[in-house]
This record gives C-alpha cells, sequence and structure tokens, in this order.
C-alpha cells in the first residue's frame, strides 16, 4: 500500500525468508547470531530510518525446545533478548525517530517442557508488549489478545489496509486515547 516507505526485515533464524514475500521488503538480512541480528537492526535504523521493521531473535524459542521452557537457561536468553531490544530502542532514539515510533514484542507460542502446541495457558499465553508514540503509559491491558491481532494492530497503527481475509483486529485500547471494548469476558 506504500511503496514509497522503508521496509525492513533482519531475522536470527533463516528460515524467516521464506515466510514472506520479499519483493515487499527493501532490506533482507540474516544474522548469524542475536547479537548480530541486533547489530544489522541497529545499523539499519540509523542509516535508513525504516517505516516498518521486523526484527526475530531466535534464541529464547531455541532454549525452549532444547533445555526447557522456564528453565535458568531459558530465563537467561530472555534477559539477553531484553538487552538487545535494549539496543535497538537505543538507536530509536539515536536516530530521532523516537516520537513516532512504537515498538512491539511477542512471541509465536508458549510452551512446556521442551514443546508447544496444545491447549495449556502456558502454550497458549504470550507476552504482547507495545511502547512509544502513543502507547497508553502503565497500561494493563486485561482483555484476551490473539497473535493474529499482531498484524492487525501494526497495519492500524501504520494507517494501511490490513486484508480482508485477516482474522485478527487491532488493540486500539493500548494506545492513549482510544476506548477499551465493550465487553464482560476480562482474563
Amino acid at each position: 500500500q506504500r511503496p514509497d516507505w522503508e521496509v525492513g526485515s533482519i531475522y536470527h533464524w533463516g528460515g524467516f525468508k521464506d515466510l514472506y514475500d520479499g519483493r515487499f521488503v527493501d532490506h533482507d538480512a540474516h544474522g548469524r547470531t542475536e547479537e548480530e541480528t541486533a547489530a544489522l537492526a541497529v545499523d539499519y535504523i540509523k542509516t535508513e530510518k525504516p517505516a516498518f521493521l521486523f526484527v526475530h531473535f531466535d534464541n529464547v524459542d531455541h532454549v525452549g525446545h532444547a533445555d526447557g521452557h522456564g528453565t535458568p537457561h531459558y530465563y537467561e536468553a530472555v534477559e539477553t533478548a531484553d538487552r538487545l531490544i535494549g539496543d535497538i530502542r537505543r538507536a530509536v532514539n539515536e536516530a530521532g525517530i523516537a516520537d513516532d515510533t512504537v515498538i512491539l514484542v511477542t512471541s509465536d507460542h508458549g510452551g512446556v517442557g521442551k514443546g508447544h502446541g496444545g491447549e495449556t495457558l502456558a502454550e497458549l499465553e504470550i507476552p504482547w508488549i507495545l511502547y512509544g508514540a502513543g502507547v497508553r503509559p502503565n497500561a494493563h491491558l486485561d482483555l484476551p489478545i490473539s497473535t493474529f491481532d499482531t498484524a492487525a494492530t501494526v497495519a492500524w497503527l501504520l494507517g494501511v489496509d490490513a486484508p480482508y481475509a485477516w482474522l485478527g483486529r487491532p488493540i486500539r485500547s493500548a494506545m492513549a486515547g482510544e476506548a477499551a471494548p465493550v465487553q464482560t469476558y476480562r482474563t
């Protein structure tokens, strides 16, 4: 919808390149490590100031499958991802685009033991964190959020139309000035 926008994808897991149509990405980079992935993202943010950037860190998922979700090694991987997200946030500030940027941190699944795919809350619940321009400060959303809602929220924040086939809905109440949905179900 916006061919004039600079759009990037930087990822640690090489398989991400096969999950989207590369014709719609101006910058496509694969880091061999999470640290290299973060460095690629920091450099790209500072030089290109993209309108949209997807960054993927794989080690939390990898450690969850190799050593187990909720293990000490798993939480070490979470701490590393948190530090690298901090590097990206600083790059956004240094690039001078913080007033126009929202950072969304999420996961595709939770886990139990070394697996996932079941119906337990530990497997279904994921972090979903928004930070930046226009985000309601210190808000805790007590409504159900689906992984499908991530793309719908990003499209809404960017002011582009979501494809009709999408199942998700934008989580508008995360933003300052937006009303919470009328509903009785809370998480």
